[in-house]
């Protein structure tokens, strides 16, 4: 089921654009990557969505009916860096909050576990950690027990540990069954707890998939032989074949995970086909994700 459509929305500030005509579906319980570089118009679509920014055109529903100040109450949020009173505990500022939102105080403890503060709930705002405040932050934004949690780049700033516990609690939130959206410029990041994820560059949508399919360590095998149509006919039918393209008078074949340049030559001369180059080439998430960039700048 889809939580969220989104129909060509459109943001312009005068002569620039800051987000092109962007049409997406986020599902029912996924966590949603919008990955990109800063300025691609991550934090500008998560404005719009949440009714902060008002679109030049397009739309967008949630939960299956245009947006109102009732389904707004469904999701939590966090757009910006976590602002509390610095000299409350982070049980009272949990308080102001639960005034704000209406809520009930009995939620308080329970989020205050959830996110792993409930032993320093008394101390002081200004004495925690960047990960701690981020923490709180996200502890805030799950009070009203919302069905969709919005994070714009929850661990930017932060340390290694405070990172790897951000993303714990992000993915221990995802298996309570609540939809998570998710900015972020890191690629690790969204590989790490997303299931599905879009990038973003310059405001235009270039790459929508989930992220077992669109992104893992690639095997690509670099081949050519005498007769190049012929290779070309005979690659398809390798059974780890996955697709292929070609490099002036080279193919490059994309193969599953598990494949061999022994497996592939062995298939070729069993086809009749004796190579004159045969390579193989990994390529990483880093080096695939930079390639989508390239080629959509």
């Amino acid at each position: 089921m889809s939580i969220l459509n989104i129909n060509k929305l459109h943001k312009e500030y005068g002569r620039l654009t800051a987000l092109n005509q962007l049409t997406l579906n986020i599902s029912a319980g996924s966590v949603f990557g919008l990955l990109g570089p800063n300025g691609s118009g991550k934090s500008t679509t998560l404005g719009m969505i949440l009714g902060v920014t008002n679109p030049t055109s397009g739309s967008y529903s949630w939960f299956g009916e245009s947006g109102s100040h009732e389904h707004r109450k469904r999701i939590g949020s966090i757009l910006e860096k976590p602002n509390f009173y610095p000299t409350f505990s982070a049980y009272k500022n949990l308080q102001l909050a639960c005034l704000i939102k209406e809520v009930n105080e009995q939620r308080i403890n329970e989020v205050l576990e959830q996110v792993g503060l409930f032993e320093r709930r008394h101390d002081p705002f200004k004495t925690y950690s960047l990960g701690m405040k981020q923490r709180l932050a996200i502890g805030s934004a799950l009070l009203a027990n919302p069905d969709v949690l919005i994070l714009d780049e929850p661990t930017n700033g932060l340390d290694p540990k405070g990172i790897s516990e951000i993303r714990q609690l992000i993915i221990d939130i995802a298996q309570s069954g609540k939809t998570i959206i998710l900015a972020s410029h890191l690629l690790d990041e969204v590989q790490k707890v997303c299931s599905e994820f879009a990038i973003l560059n310059f405001g235009n949508l270039i790459h929508t998939g989930k992220v077992d399919d669109g992104f893992g360590d690639q095997v690509l095998i670099e081949v050519a032989a005498d007769d190049n149509t012929l290779l070309e006919a005979k690659i398809s039918l390798y059974p780890l074949y996955e697709k292929h393209r070609w490099l002036k008078n080279k193919i490059e074949i994309q193969c599953e995970n598990n494949a061999t340049a022994d497996d592939l030559n062995r298939y070729l001369v069993s086809q009749g086909i004796y190579v004159q180059h045969l390579v193989v080439i990994k390529k990483n998430l880093e080096q695939q994700f930079m390639e989508i960039l390239s080629q959509n700048a």
